[in-house]
């Protein structure tokens, strides 16, 4: 009865049987039919925003809905009130089509898909709203040369460099414009661009990047830094935006047939208050040892010159004193007249921390205590818990060392757990406390699962 009431009053406005009528065109409620296209990824609670776009686009693979929007005067009208004034709504996707107010839909393939709603009024006219769609794949540019670590360039070649980048993403509708950021400070690299660069292609960037005597580069390198950004300009899509890792060349050095090493080493997670006794060697294919360095400071940067180039130079590392960290061995290539800059060596504590108590037996009163062992990254005191039958009890850490004074007045379970600096937990391992008159007992150590 509701929509008959509705019909019949909007046929007031036409049918009319005197020339005296007040009614007139214009006092017909103008009926209005959008799409509202909001993907699943959004989180946001309103969707109004959306109804205004009539392109929009989406990473592929990527899920919305689609819901007619219906407007009477310019007021939208909720949901619950659309088929008081709408007949149908036909949706066509292409081939597909779908006859509801709301759809959800998937785009598994990348390209243009115009979305077509066709609104039928009650009386049968047709209204019909369009949005493109654009399915996209996220922009990603890769520098391709030179490559990162690349010790050959020849400084005083007036021909300079060449850049050549590689970048995914790019579509016919997309119009991507690819800037190069060059400097010698890498904490100034990102600061202006240099120029632009074509987003798949080469750059000839003009040489010589210097200017004087040849010798100064006998035993000098130069590092250059450089990146690419990638952006559709004007975009408000974080898809259509990348930036590149940074890339560092060195130049080559000159008028010698030696080669120069640059090693970086980190010892991970380390405890501030210790330092590492290490010890680099390094040796040529013949097992020849050519150098040996101490690293006493975390990090360390150990350097080598004048190393006569050539192929499967043997690298090992080891510390005498954290033993914990595992050593490390690995081969590489000196080439004539390069400097070269190894990649951070990386040194990981993978052993977890150990404990033991000083006795067995203590007098009524006196504080238990058990030795903290790790010769590794260091044990963090603030981990270092003691629970006796599932309570946590005080302790007090002095050195290696942690003391507790426990309560048990009878028979109970002895609980020490710990970690070091590297996150590496202690083994679950448990203890029983018997109350004795004058003495407490330890016993143990023992798997949580045998008590």
């Amino acid at each position: 009865m509701k929509k008959i009431f509705l019909l019949t009053f909007f046929l007031i406005f036409f049918v009319n049987c005197g020339d005296d009528s007040h009614v007139h065109f214009d006092d017909v409620p103008a009926l209005k039919s959008g799409i509202t296209f909001v993907p699943f990824t959004y989180s946001g609670t309103s969707y109004g925003s959306f109804s205004g776009y009539r392109e929009i686009e989406i990473l592929q693979g990527e899920s919305g809905r689609f819901s007619a929007n219906i407007q009477i005067n310019g007021n939208r009208i909720a949901y619950d009130y659309i088929s008081d004034y709408v007949k149908n709504f036909i949706w066509n996707f292409g081939k597909e089509s779908a006859i509801t107010s709301a759809i959800a839909k998937t785009f598994p393939d990348t390209g243009i898909f115009p979305i077509i709603l066709k609104t039928v009024d009650y009386f049968d006219d047709t209204l019909r709203d369009t949005l493109t769609l654009y399915v996209t794949n996220p922009l990603h540019v890769t520098p391709q040369f030179p490559a990162n670590g690349y010790n050959q360039f020849d400084a005083l070649d007036s021909n300079g460099i060449t850049f050549e980048v590689k970048t995914e993403g790019i579509h016919s509708w997309k119009n991507v414009e690819c800037l190069l950021y060059f400097s010698m400070e890498k904490s100034l690299l990102w600061t202006y661009p240099y120029d632009t660069i074509p987003c798949n292609g080469k750059y000839h960037f003009p040489g010589p990047l210097f200017i004087g005597d040849p010798a100064y580069l006998s035993d000098t390198s130069f590092a250059f830094f450089w990146g690419v950004v990638a952006h559709v300009p004007e975009t408000n899509y974080a898809f259509n935006i990348d930036t590149s890792l940074v890339q560092t060349f060195y130049t080559a050095l000159t008028q010698t047939e030696t080669a120069e090493l640059i090693i970086p080493i980190w010892y991970r997670s380390l405890s501030t208050g210790r330092s590492p006794s290490g010890k680099l060697i390094l040796q040529n294919e013949n097992g020849d040892t050519l150098a040996m360095q101490k690293i006493s400071e975390n990090p360390s940067t150990l350097s080598f010159k004048k190393l006569k180039a050539g192929k499967n130079f043997h690298l090992t590392i080891s510390d005498s004193l954290l033993t914990e960290y595992s050593s490390f061995e690995t081969q590489f290539d000196l080439p004539k007249a390069t400097y070269n800059v190894l990649d951070t060596i990386v040194l990981r504590d993978t052993v977890p921390p150990q404990f033991s108590p000083n006795k067995m037996t203590f007098a009524q009163g006196d504080s238990i205590r058990f030795s903290l062992f790790d010769a590794g990254s260091g044990i963090a005191n603030n981990s270092v818990r003691i629970l006796i039958d599932g309570e946590a009890i005080e302790r007090t850490i002095r050195q290696d060392e942690v003391r507790f004074l426990p309560s048990c007045k009878n028979r109970c379970i002895l609980s020490l757990s710990l970690r070091d600096y590297a996150g590496n937990l202690s083994a679950p391992i448990l203890w029983t406390l018997q109350n004795k008159k004058d003495a407490l007992t330890l016993a143990g150590p023992f798997n949580p699962e045998d008590l």
